[in-house]
C-alpha cells in the first residue's frame, strides 16, 4: 500500500491547519529518555507528523516495565528501547527521519552528542544527577525544552499539571532537581522563575506493602500508565504547540 503522507496525516491538518502541519513536518524534536513517560511522549510526537525526531536512551527492555511502557512486551524482552521505537515510529510514517542513540548522556559527553541539538527537546530522564546536567545544558543552549517530574506511585492523572520548575509545588523528583539546579548550576533562588517548564503531580505517591518490598518482591512503589502516559501526552502537546506557534519555521 502506498504511503501519501498529507492524507495519512489530515486530521493533524485538520487541527493546525496546513501552515501549521508545514511546521510540524520542518522541525526536529529531541527526545531524552523514553520509559514510561517518554514512550508516549515520543509516539504522540511521531504520530503529530514531525519529520525529523531523534530518541535517545542506553536502556534495554524488561518485561518489569509492561504496566507502563509502550514498546515493553514479551517479543522485545531485552532488545533496546529506541531501536523498538524506532521500527514502529517507521511503521506509522514511513517518511520520519529518525535517529536513535543508544547513549547514555554524561558531563564528559554531553557537549558532543548534542552538538547539533534541535530546538525542541523533551526530557524525561527518571536520574537525578542525569536530569540536572541536561537540564543546565539546553538551558545554556536555549533549546525550548520541557522536563519530566516524578510520577511513579501515582493513581490520578487528573493531578497533572504544567509549571515553571520554581512554581511546582509537592513533587520530590522536582523538588530535588530545582535544589540541585540552584546549589550547583546558578539557578535562581528565592522562588523566582528558573524558565524550565516542567510535567508534575503533587498527588502524594501510593508505596508497596512494606514486607513484599522488604523481601524484594515489589519495588518501593510502581507506576500506573493512565497517569505516566497523560503526563508524556501533555509534555508532547506543549512541544507540538511551541513548533506550530515558531515564527521561524
Amino acid at each position: 500500500m502506498s504511503f501519501e503522507i498529507k492524507k495519512s496525516f489530515r486530521g493533524i491538518r485538520a487541527v493546525y491547519g496546513e501552515e501549521g502541519f508545514q511546521k510540524l513536518q520542518k522541525a526536529h524534536v529531541l527526545v531524552i529518555g523514553v520509559g514510561g513517560i517518554g514512550s508516549w511522549l515520543a509516539e504522540s510526537i511521531c504520530r503529530t507528523a514531525i519529520g525529523t525526531l531523534t530518541l535517545i536512551d542506553s536502556d534495554t527492555i524488561e518485561l518489569t516495565n509492561s504496566n507502563r511502557q509502550l514498546h515493553t512486551a514479551t517479543s522485545t524482552d531485552g532488545l533496546y528501547k529506541v531501536d523498538v521505537l524506532a521500527k514502529r515510529f517507521l511503521d506509522i510514517n514511513p517518511e520520519l527521519k529518525i535517529e536513535v542513540l543508544r547513549e547514555k548522556l554524561t558531563p564528559e559527553n554531553i557537549s558532543e552528542i548534542l552538538k547539533d541539538c534541535p530546538k525542541f527537546v523533551a526530557e524525561a530522564i527518571d536520574d537525578i544527577d542525569a536530569k540536572a546536567y541536561v537540564d543546565d545544558f539546553l538551558y545554556k543552549r536555549q533549546a525550548s525544552f520541557i522536563v519530566a517530574g516524578g510520577a511513579g506511585g501515582r493513581r490520578d492523572p487528573r493531578k497533572l499539571d504544567i509549571a515553571d520548575l520554581a512554581l511546582a509545588k509537592g513533587n520530590s523528583l522536582i523538588s530535588r532537581l530545582r535544589t540541585i539546579l540552584r546549589k550547583q548550576y546558578g539557578f535562581p533562588k528565592g522562588g523566582l522563575k528558573m524558565n524550565i517548564p516542567c510535567v508534575f503531580t503533587s498527588e502524594k505517591p501510593v508505596y508497596s506493602d512494606k514486607e513484599a518490598y522488604l523481601s524484594g518482591d515489589l519495588p518501593a512503589f510502581g507506576a500506573s500508565m493512565p497517569v505516566t502516559a497523560s503526563a508524556g501526552l501533555m509534555m508532547a502537546s506543549w512541544i507540538i504547540e511551541k513548533i506550530v506557534a515558531d515564527p521561524e519555521l
